[in-house]
This record gives structure tokens, sequence and C-alpha cells, in this order.
């Protein structure tokens, strides 16, 4: 018997209950607020000019400029992060919607098929 190829578990998403379904989207909230947070921190930190100018001498002084386009990546960073995980989140939305209605349909069907009831 030929073995399957197992999925790879780093883009496989194992949802057991149908609690771990309707609690999925907050979870990804969350995730998505401590994106924005490394993001926000990264702007207001990490792209600061300040500590390459504290005198009009000073050597690093070249690299605040380096800044600026930094801050830029980070901005476009952050843009395409919410742009790709609200499109993940529409994506879960529509497909927990469509397995909610399926397993409705299903339990309909089954039921119309259990013995004893009306053809």
């Amino acid at each position: 018997m030929p073995s399957t190829p197992s999925a790879d578990p780093s883009r496989t998403l194992e949802v057991s209950t149908w609690d771990d379904l309707a609690a999925l989207p907050a979870r990804m909230a969350e995730l998505a607020e401590q994106a924005d947070a490394i993001v926000r921190h990264a702007r207001a930190w990490v792209c600061r000019r300040d500590g390459f100018e504290p005198s009009p001498v000073c050597v690093l002084r070249p690299l605040a400029a380096a800044m600026d386009p930094l801050e830029g990546a980070f901005v476009e960073l952050g843009r395409r992060l919410d742009d790709q995980w609200r499109d993940l989140a529409d994506g879960l939305r529509a497909a927990a919607t469509d397995l909610a209605a399926a397993d409705t349909l299903t339990a309909h069907d089954l039921a119309d098929l259990a013995p004893g009831s009306a053809p």
C-alpha cells in the first residue's frame, strides 16, 4: 500500500472541536495585535534618528539618514501583515461558515436516512 506524504505541519491547522474553531478568530486577533505592537515598537524605538545624532561631529550621524527608509520598511511590513492577516481571517470565517452549513446539512440528511424516518 503506497504511503501518502504527510502534510507540512507548519502549514496545517488542526481543529479538534467546534469550540476550537469558534475560538480561533479571537486568538488570531490577539496575534494580529502582537504583530502590530512589534511594528509600532520597531518604528518608535528601532528607527530613531536621535541615537545617531547626539552631536554634529558624531561619526554615527550618517546612519541617522538610514532610519527613515528603515521606518518606511516597517510601515510597509505592517501594512502587508495586516492585509494578509485580514485575508486569512476572512477565509477562516468563510470556511467555518461553510463547514457549519455542511455539518447541518449532513446531520439533516443522516436523520432522513435513519431507520423509521419517513421517506
